[in-house]
């Protein structure tokens, strides 16, 4: 991920560089009351000073990461042939996620449909990113583009729906969640509405095992797990999700997990 690293070194010193000249321009036309602010002028000093120096701490970790190479899509395809994955948060106005390996490598992105592009505007503010005013469809493709799967929130009140659906458009299952809980849950109907999977966090912190009826471990779902934590490639984020897929998982039962669990990481 090191285009991250290099975009957080952008913005961190343009943004420190246009607050500074805004802040003068601000003394200049106020400056009978704030020339002898001297409080103000220390504290936003300071903060405009580590904004600033942020900015080689971002590139510094950047140089440590070699140039990303360009992923197999005939690999990861629609086909969606992964066993473990990353979730990590893009620098963007609009939501953009990547699904990546361990090495930081970008396998997939998640952003807002493009089919209805009002709605993809306003997901640029949270309140309107899980589906509370209006439904909101996700796609999930490769990098060069190609769609693996939408699925689609819509926040009924009570409750959480999220529809999921594959490469065709088809719905292939419904993932329903609680509005408010102290800790992620769901529950996971097919596409007939039958009920194939229920879950809960471990602790109000996330940690989660996905098992079938008689046990038999499907998904986790973890923060900080090592060694991923603690590769340069993820020391940008204040946390790591992890997310390790049983390899024997039907293609429908992939894209549901993925899907559900970006919906508990999108927010974060």
């Amino acid at each position: 991920m090191k285009h991250l690293y290099e975009r957080n070194a952008k913005y961190a010193k343009v943004g420190s560089l246009i607050g500074l000249v805004v802040y003068i321009a601000i003394l200049f036309v106020f400056r009978d009351g704030m020339w002898k602010d001297y409080e103000t002028h220390l504290v936003l000093g300071i903060t405009l000073f580590i904004m600033y120096s942020s900015s080689f701490f971002f590139q510094s970790a950047a140089d440590k990461l070699p140039d990303e190479q360009i992923v197999d899509s005939q690999y990861f395809s629609a086909d969606f042939p992964v066993k473990e994955l990353n979730f990590q948060r893009d620098i963007s106005f609009i939501p953009q996620s990547y699904l990546v390996s361990g090495m930081g490598e970008r396998l997939y992105k998640i952003t807002p449909s493009e089919d209805h592009q009002l709605i993809r505007n306003l997901s640029a503010f949270a309140i309107f990113q899980g589906g509370m005013f209006f439904p909101i469809t996700y796609e999930l493709k490769t990098i060069d583009g190609k769609l693996v799967s939408q699925f689609t929130f819509k926040n009924k009140l009570k409750f959480i729906q999220l529809k999921v659906y594959d490469h065709t458009k088809t719905h292939i299952s419904t993932v329903v969640m609680p509005t408010v809980s102290v800790k992620n849950r769901a529950i996971i109907f097919d596409a007939n509405n039958e009920k194939t999977h229920e879950m809960e966090a471990k602790s109000m912190y996330g940690d989660i095992d996905v098992n079938d009826s008689s046990g038999k471990r499907l998904a986790t779902y973890r923060f900080g797990i090592f060694p991923y934590a603690t590769h340069p490639a993820f020391e940008i984020q204040a946390y790591n999700v992890h997310v390790s897929l049983s390899p024997d998982l039907s293609h429908t039962e992939k894209l549901t997990f993925a899907a559900l669990f970006y919906s508990w990481t999108g927010n974060q």
